[in-house]
């Protein structure tokens, strides 16, 4: 009876640590489980929170950017209106005496009076003087005129001498105009040429001036171009300029290749090779449009003097441009929302336009990029590209050559751990098959990482043993073996549970890579016989500009066929 009552008290023992080993296993499970949702779930809300914060922040930036520009437009152009407002004014005032010369409606009276008047109103503006000039010239006060003539020279002798040069041509006095304009050429300096100078530029080759002039623009344009062609600076220097201006005009969708954009870690090479490539048509329609206008600009020289004296004395004077400069900044903040990066590129692009001085051939760039910025037109945009064909094709070349010598060899991709490259997507069937070998050898990677419990099977087997031993087969012994049993069975089902699930789990992953790998490769199909199509049409735009020469651009000036002729 002894024997037994000991022997009963030492199963229950086991049978108590087992049952607990079990509960503390059991808990153990959920509390990694639950330690693991919640660390995914605080990895998340971390994650979210950062990109929340990243946007809050250059949100704000760029709100704040965007009401200090606002701000600060206003109080520079108040600052203009204050310093240079009356300017102005007299701009307004010589455009309204031209006008009134025409006419001959205004009285001798009126013009001394109003252009006295400006003399004291604007006593550093080089253009109130030159008003007198014309007021006292036109009443034949040949006194008043030496004595203006030479304090107009003085404050501005170059725009002095432009102005009287386009108001004589205007007026019809010839001789004048050309003794004028042989002053002002002697005023140009190719290394450092006024902005003014691409208008007249666009006068003389559409015929604007008298004949002789053209002779002398021509004599002046070869010597200039030998001039600045005999260093490599210069061309390279326009070369870098039309090479980033090609760069600029291509384009893509964000969603265009959506699954490359999220599994290839090389797209943002792969979309900047397309987007360049995809620059060709664009750049072709550019150039064509420039030249294939039906506006006759050689019919309508009045008209043409009009837009070069009215743009002469709008123009805005060397003292106002840091100003103007600053405004133009705010108001390209203010278009891009803030975007203060975004704003400034676009000025580094403008900077060479709001130059004070520029040598010829950035002149010639500047007005083929934007001729209404620079004050000129669509003919002397066309005139610019013709002269400047030859390092803009050399340009094209570079840009074409730059882009084709960095495209991207092969698609690279990562899914879902999955590494492989595929250089035009033709190889679907190997990509599947070395996919499908990733998938295998990683199940079975992960299965080996499920190893077998032999601990608690043998655990489970001594305990079985033990009760057999002891209790040989009565009630006790049952019991025990049933227990020990039930620990190897609940071990072993636990197992095939655990690699069922891992099976269930990698294949759903593999599926879905393979779907997506599926997508990537028909994207880079698409992404390579997009690139190859839109790259040949860089033939189509060579053609174009070769196509471009100054004799050509005679349809839209029958001056300009001669200009790099020989004399």
């Amino acid at each position: 009876m002894s024997q037994r009552v000991i022997s009963y008290a030492d199963l229950s023992r086991i049978n108590s640590a087992l049952s607990s080993l079990k509960t503390d296993m059991r808990e153990v499970n959920i509390e990694l489980g639950g330690l693991n949702t919640k660390h995914d779930h605080l990895k998340s809300d971390l994650l979210q929170l950062s990109l929340s914060f990243a946007d809050f922040v250059e949100s704000d930036i760029k709100h704040k950017a965007l009401q200090l520009a606002e701000t600060r437009q206003g109080n520079l152009k108040q600052d203009l209106q204050i310093k240079f407002g009356y300017y102005a004014e007299v701009r307004r005032m010589a455009t309204g005496i031209l006008q009134g010369v025409d006419t001959g409606i205004i009285g001798d009276d009126t013009l001394r009076h109003t252009t006295e008047e400006v003399m004291i109103k604007a006593p550093n503006y080089w253009l109130a003087p030159a008003l007198v000039v014309l007021s006292s010239w036109i009443r034949d006060d040949k006194n008043t005129t030496e004595k203006a003539l030479a304090e107009s020279l003085k404050r501005d002798d170059y725009k002095t001498t432009l102005f009287l040069m386009l108001v004589m041509r205007r007026l019809g006095r010839n001789d004048a105009c050309f003794q004028w304009m042989n002053r002002y050429f002697l005023h140009q300096n190719p290394h450092n040429l006024d902005r003014e100078f691409v208008i007249i530029l666009e006068a003389i080759t559409t015929g604007v001036f008298q004949p002789a002039s053209h002779q002398l623009m021509i004599n002046n344009v070869k010597s200039w171009i030998t001039q600045l062609t005999q260093t490599d600076s210069y061309i390279d220097k326009q070369k870098v300029q039309w090479t980033h201006f090609f760069e600029t005009k291509g384009s893509l969708s964000s969603k265009k290749y959506p699954l490359l954009e999220e599994f290839a870690p090389n797209w943002d090479n792969l979309k900047t090779s397309v987007i360049q490539a995809r620059s060709h048509h664009a750049l072709d329609l550019h150039f064509k449009n420039i030249f294939e206008t039906t506006t006759d600009y050689s019919k309508a020289t009045k008209i043409q003097l009009d837009e070069i004296l009215s743009l002469l004395v709008t123009n805005f004077d060397d003292d106002e441009l840091p100003l103007q400069n600053e405004v133009r900044l705010n108001q390209l903040i203010i278009q891009k929302d803030g975007d203060k990066k975004a704003a400034q590129s676009l000025m580094n692009e403008e900077k060479h336009i709001f130059d004070e001085k520029v040598d010829f051939l950035q002149m010639l760039t500047n007005a083929a990029f934007n001729p209404e910025l620079t004050g000129a037109t669509k003919v002397t945009q066309a005139l610019a590209v013709s002269i400047s064909q030859p390092w803009i094709v050399e340009a094209h070349d570079s840009f074409t050559a730059k882009y084709r010598n960095e495209i991207e060899e092969n698609v690279d991709l990562i899914i879902d751990g999955f590494k492989t490259s595929t250089p035009d997507g033709s190889d679907e069937t190997e990509q599947l098959q070395k996919h499908n070998r990733y998938w295998t050898d990683f199940l079975e990677n992960e299965l080996k990482k499920l190893t077998f419990p032999f601990v608690l099977i043998f655990f489970g087997i001594i305990i079985s043993a033990a009760s057999l031993i002891i209790f040989k087969f009565g009630i006790m012994g049952i019991i025990g073996a049933l227990i020990g049993g039930l620990i190897i069975w609940n071990t072993i089902s636990n197992h095939k549970k655990a690699k069922k699930k891992t099976i269930e789990t990698i294949m759903e992953r593999k599926n879905k890579s393979k779907e997506v790998l599926r997508g990537c490769i028909a994207e880079t199909v698409d992404y390579r016989q997009e690139f190859a199509q839109e790259d040949a049409k860089a033939e189509i735009l060579r053609q174009t500009l070769m196509s471009i020469t100054p004799e050509d651009f005679s349809s839209t000036s029958r001056d300009t066929r001669t200009i790099l002729q020989p004399s």
